[in-house]
């Protein structure tokens, strides 16, 4: 069994527990311990787990020697995607160490490819030959089309539909019920805004939005 801590606290880290619940639910055999969570700002058990402590590399280093122990990074979100990247650098943590958790309800093909740190939320579908790189979130009922890659830290909100062959550079952002045209590129940390349709290439940094997507800034 697996231990897990998990970086982060209400929104991304209480999804993910849950996740982890349900999995738990549906195994045979429990898969998965939560020990707790690393939060800055809260004290109190969140969601019934403990917060035993920070996000610093002095709250991770006492669990590195007990090779059960895994982490999820869930310091993800529009606003702080990029600039909380520090914080999951200072940790330290070799990308070994931290845990891919998948849905029982979703559906991926044996033939994808899944890296370390992913989520993959209920009823999702990845298709054959995707790549899917660290630290990658994937909420619910989204549809990864096959020879998709998503690269390092990009993001997938619910309901998003991505057609085959598309490439989400590192740290793209898919908003909720958002769809892609087939063999279209997300740049690197670009935002694809709620319910649009991308039918032509975004550019790295750039703020998307509508149906077709129109261009509506730049991220910081």
């Amino acid at each position: 069994m697996k231990k897990i801590v998990i970086v982060g606290g209400y929104g991304n880290g209480t999804v993910v527990a849950s996740t982890i619940e349900d999995v738990n639910i549906a195994s045979k055999e429990k898969e998965y311990e939560i020990i707790g969570f690393l939060n800055d700002r809260e004290t109190e058990p969140i969601n019934g787990f403990p917060v035993i402590g920070k996000v610093d590399y002095e709250a991770v280093a006492k669990y590195l020697d007990q090779p059960d122990v895994f982490f999820i990074y869930t310091l993800i979100s529009t606003k702080l995607n990029f600039k909380f990247l520090h914080k999951l650098h200072d940790l330290k943590i070799p990308i070994e160490r931290f845990a891919t958790i998948i849905h029982p309800t979703s559906v991926v093909s044996k033939f994808a490819k899944i890296g370390y740190g992913v989520c993959i939320q209920p009823f999702v579908s990845v298709g054959p030959n995707v790549e899917i790189g660290n630290h990658v979130q994937i909420y619910a009922q989204s549809l990864i089309g096959h020879n998709s890659t998503l690269k390092d830290y990009s993001y997938v909100a619910n309901n998003a539909c991505i057609g085959a062959s598309v490439v989400l550079e590192e740290g793209a952002y898919l908003g909720t019920n958002c769809s892609t045209l087939e063999n279209v590129t997300i740049g690197k940390w670009a935002l694809v805004g709620i319910g649009s349709v991308v039918i032509k290439s975004v550019e790295d940094f750039t703020k998307v939005v509508g149906n077709p997507t129109r261009v509506i800034g730049k991220v910081e």
